[in-house]
């Protein structure tokens, strides 16, 4: 996960990197009937066992199931939603929301530089039809999810570069100074941070609401990310993302789980 960052709205054509995969994707709701290529399946699953790993979750990949999005397929919330990851964890977790959000939004980044379409899912499906296709122990519970699968209109197919600059007209978002709050001389700001903000203000967020900040003390080069508002189990999901976007942009370093948690930056990556 240290994909460097290059430049906050370049995109190589020659290419395919996590990064990218922040700079193109969007939230897509209508999805064509196209299956997941057995292939692309394994690779996915694979990918899913090594987060796994990492991650102490258990994120699974559920295909061919539209009943759990029967509803919000009807509504018109979404159309043809029918492939999802889920991301379980332990109910007395206090870190699991956020770790969800984290791993889960990796591999919805990779997912994007395979050539699929994303949404994220917390309440707009049915999670006990959702539990039936999913391994859930007693100890455990499902936290949230996230629609995988080819869009209609098949955006997949266009350049980076135009997925680029139709994303970038797509999402709506907070600027750097509505996220960021600077201790000292602004202009000392490096570059690794603006860099890690700019991949933040590309994060998905329930609702839109990005909750997360950041506070940075450009004399001891100390930051911390913190939620504003209401400490609902989607604002520690959205803090994780934060985070995973923030480590991507500025090309490494590692965070503590938690609110108000710090950031260690690895000098080597300088």
């Amino acid at each position: 996960m240290s994909d460097k960052a290059e430049s906050s709205n370049t995109i190589s054509p020659h290419r395919n990197t996590l990064l990218d995969a922040i700079a193109v994707r969007t939230s897509v709701r209508t999805y064509s009937d196209e299956e997941i290529p057995l292939e692309l399946d394994r690779q996915l699953r694979s990918t899913i066992n090594a987060v796994n790993t990492l991650s102490g979750l258990s994120i699974q990949f559920v295909t061919d199931d539209p009943a759990t999005f029967a509803e919000a397929n009807a509504s018109g919330h979404f159309t043809n939603a029918r492939n999802y990851f889920a991301a379980v964890g332990a109910k007395d977790d206090p870190e699991a929301q956020e770790r969800a959000g984290f791993y889960l939004e990796r591999l919805v980044l990779t997912a994007t530089m395979r050539g699929l379409s994303t949404v994220w899912v917390g309440g707009s499906w049915d999670k006990e039809s959702a539990a039936k296709h999913l391994r859930i122990r007693s100890s455990e519970e499902l936290i949230v999810g996230a629609v995988v699968g080819y869009s209609a209109d098949h955006v997949e197919d266009l350049p980076l570069s135009e997925r680029a600059a139709a994303a970038a007209g797509h999402r709506p978002s907070l600027t750097y100074g509505d996220l960021v709050t600077v201790s000292g001389d602004p202009n000392a700001v490096p570059d690794w941070f603006r860099s890690g903000i700019d991949a933040v203000i590309k994060a998905p967020s329930a609702r839109n609401g990005q909750p997360v900040r950041f506070t940075f003390d450009t004399l001891t080069n100390r930051l911390r990310a913190h939620i504003e508002g209401e400490r609902t189990p989607m604002a520690f999901v959205d803090l994780g993302i934060a985070k995973l976007h923030f480590q991507l942009g500025a090309g490494g370093g590692t965070w503590a789980w938690g609110d108000d948690a710090r950031y260690a930056r690895d000098e080597s990556i300088d």
